[in-house]
């Protein structure tokens, strides 16, 4: 409409520009045009010291920009699924205009969420300043904590802080890093859990395993890392492993009862149609 424009998405606006400045001063940033808007603000690059005279672009990460004044970002449905499906770390940043700072929250506890269920269809990110770091939720609707920040700055701070870039980068690095990972591992089901404090590193206190019905998917996801570890076991690059895995199946068939004494001696059981059967039972069974 001619003439007039609505405080609150100016508002928002000017929030969005402070961010993207308080960005720039630490980061490589690329703003996403609001015709290419589809909940990325900027997409970010760290970048480190090389010399004296260049900075060296490495990894990069997704920033969705909010003013300090929102608590709560709702994806629903298809959202959710876009979500799921980022390859790159997804980071929201809280800015507040009038002190001229910035908090950026990690989504690590994403990850976690869908481990848990990666069919859900309301997620609901609540920037608190606590999170317990385990997520046993597996409900369709999730309210999912991402705090606490795991960094906040503000313009003085990088005026008067010669090393802030890279303390900035030491930092971020660790939480895109642990992000990058669980990218990848929650496809299997599996994720690190972690915690952290507002301007210190992630620390991996434990992890997650989830059964996943679609063995196919699975299996093609896991195949190129088990086909490494095997080629470095059966060549003999790896004598350990190869004695830890070997004690750890013995475990597992044992537990399962696959074993039996012939003649004294332990031997497998042979593979017949009851224990094909128990074994489509157990993985029929819901999670």
């Amino acid at each position: 409409m001619s003439a007039y424009r609505g405080i609150n998405l100016r508002s928002g606006d000017l929030a969005e520009q402070l961010g993207v400045l308080l960005l720039q001063s630490v980061a490589l940033v690329a703003p996403v045009p609001r015709t290419e808007d589809v909940g990325i603000d900027v997409v970010a690059t760290l970048i480190r010291k090389y010399d004296g005279y260049k900075y060296i672009a490495e990894d990069s990460f997704f920033v969705q920009i909010k003013s300090s004044s929102v608590t709560e970002i709702l994806f629903e449905g298809d959202q959710v699924k876009w979500l799921n499906e980022l390859h790159l770390p997804l980071f929201i940043a809280a800015v507040n205009r009038k002190t001229s700072t910035i908090k950026l929250y990690s989504t690590q506890s994403l990850s976690d969420a869908f481990v848990e269920n990666p069919n859900r269809k309301k997620i609901n990110f609540k920037l608190l300043e606590d999170y317990s770091g385990d997520l046993s939720n597996a409900d369709e609707s999730i309210d999912l904590p991402i705090g606490p920040a795991v960094m906040e700055w503000s313009l003085e701070q990088i005026e008067t802080k010669p090393n802030f870039i890279q303390e900035f980068y030491n930092l971020i690095k660790a939480h895109v890093s642990l992000i990058k990972k669980t990218i990848e591992t929650r496809r299997v089901g599996y994720v690190d859990l972690a915690t952290w404090e507002t301007g210190k590193s992630p620390k991996v206190y434990g992890h997650k395993l989830k059964a996943r019905k679609d063995d196919s998917a699975v299996d093609e996801i896991s195949a190129p890392y088990f086909s490494t570890i095997i080629n470095n076991l059966t060549f003999g690059n790896d004598l350990f492993t190869t004695r830890s895995l070997y004690r750890l199946l013995d475990k597992v068939l044992e537990r399962e009862g696959h074993f039996h004494l012939v003649d004294g001696k332990r031997d497998l059981i042979p593979w017949t149609a009851p224990f094909a059967d128990k074994l489509k039972q157990d993985l029929e069974k819901p999670e």
